[in-house]
């Protein structure tokens, strides 16, 4: 109220000065505060590069593992970690993935454009790097002996040579454990162990076409078990290699489902992951269990965000979409399927969620039609990148879910629609997300 509001010149000079005193006090404490923070020597620094969550998972496990033993550690994505922490650790393990073609994890990328561009003194650390890759790719594991390297280029001591992890093999991930126990860790159970999940029921959604089946596969909730979308499902396979999926469904619609592409290999024998989901008999079970990723989950905030799939990506997406439209932010799906008779079935579901008023916009893109030339869903982005930049804006957000070839062509034609400032600020800021397989 104004009537007390006081205007005697000395008391307001009095207020001020205690104003400035107390933000000067509060800023000294803080800055105070930041350097304790920053200069706790710990006696293991755990860093996780990850694309999917798996490598984030692993270090956590690695985490818990050296605590359980007794040793003061401390968890840091490396998007979070400075030259500084490095070297307040007398040892660095790194937990890192690669993806695209022998590319660093999202979350990588501002390491090895800042941290990785100097060379820090790092005599004083120790180190050792678990990499997570795919051997069928030429550059297996590239990022974590990218990482290797630069360790060993700041002077830093290799505890180990290596630890080369081919699609989660259970022995190369066993040695990383006896590792552990060597470094003074201690035995722990698993956080997020596998359950049975049941199959209800699977779909062929592609029955006529001639490419590799299209499945839908509904497996029962496991007891307990909750999702966001973006999260992934992760299965079991007989010969112990596990599989992710990208979570097709939300909880309140009463099952996990998966969009799962059939694999038929050169000598004829089926992928171990989809070769089990296509020919579980109904009422049978698989083990499952549901991971967080958090690299692909809804983006903050209320601008517009561009979706863009291709076949069994629209699993990563789906979600998404309901979400979004539940949370009121316009969308635009790019969508692209290789025939839209043959193999049109989610693109036909796809334009029934536009009618219904799911989503703001809906584009299809098809490679193989009977006539008209071809498009894939990169081919839209260039075709319409004056919408694609009114849309996004500076505000806007981007999510792609799909295979590696498409996920590089849609980022070639981003960077030539936004400009590649725009993209690298997007992906730091979490306005770009990719799961990519």
């Amino acid at each position: 109220m104004i009537e007390l509001v006081n205007t005697d010149p000395l008391r307001m000079g009095l207020a001020a000065g205690a104003g400035v005193l107390w933000m000067l006090m509060s800023g000294v404490m803080l800055t105070r505060g930041r350097a304790r923070s920053a200069a706790v020597a710990v006696d293991a620094l755990i860093l996780s590069a990850s694309q999917t969550g798996q490598a984030e998972e692993l270090a956590r496990h690695t985490h818990k593992a050296l605590g359980a033993g007794g040793l003061k550690t401390r968890l840091l994505s490396v998007d979070k970690v400075s030259a500084e922490d490095l070297q307040q650790a007398k040892l660095v393990l790194a937990v890192a993935s690669t993806t695209g073609v022998g590319d660093a994890p999202d979350d990588g990328r501002a390491f090895e454009g800042g941290v990785m561009k100097a060379r820090p003194d790092l005599s004083a650390q120790s180190f050792a790097v678990l990499a997570l890759g795919d051997r069928s790719y030429d550059d297996f594991c590239a990022f974590g002996h990218r990482l290797h390297d630069w360790f060993t280029a700041c002077g830093a001591t290799a505890k180990k040579p290596v630890t080369e992890v081919d699609d989660l093999d259970p022995a190369a991930l066993k040695h990383w454990e006896d590792y552990l126990k060597e470094w003074g860790g201690a035995s722990v159970q698993e956080a997020n162990p596998f359950s049975p999940a049941r199959l209800i029921a699977r779909e062929r959604l592609n029955p006529n076409s001639e490419a590799a089946g299209l499945y839908r596969i509904d497996l029962a909730i496991p007891e307990g078990a909750s999702w966001v979308a973006g999260d992934l499902a992760e299965i079991l396979t007989p010969s112990g290699h596990r599989r992710d999926y990208s979570i097709a469904s939300l909880p309140e619609e009463g099952v996990v489902c998966l969009f799962v592409r059939e694999v038929i290999k050169a000598d004829g024998s089926r992928g171990e992951g989809s070769g089990l989901l296509t020919a579980l008999p109904e009422g049978d079970a698989v083990p499952l269990r549901l991971k967080s990723h958090k690299n692909f989950h809804t983006p903050e905030g209320n601008g517009p965000v561009l979706l863009i799939a291709a076949g069994s990506g629209l699993a990563g997406l789906r979600p998404h979409l309901i979400d979004l439209a539940a949370r009121g932010r316009p969308t635009w799906l790019i969508y692209g399927e290789r025939h839209p008779q043959k193999d049109g079935g989610l693109a036909d579901q796809m334009r029934g969620w536009r009618e219904g008023g799911r989503m703001r916009r809906l584009d299809l893109a098809f490679s193989r039609p009977d006539h008209g030339a071809k498009a894939y869903v990169q081919d839209v982005v260039a075709l319409k990148a004056g919408e694609v930049r009114d849309w996004l804006g500076q505000g806007g957000h981007v999510l792609v879910c799909g295979g590696l070839d498409m996920g590089r062509g849609v980022e070639a034609a981003l960077k030539a629609a936004m400009g590649a400032d725009w993209l690298d600020a997007a992906l730091r800021d979490g306005r770009y997300r990719r799961d990519l397989y």
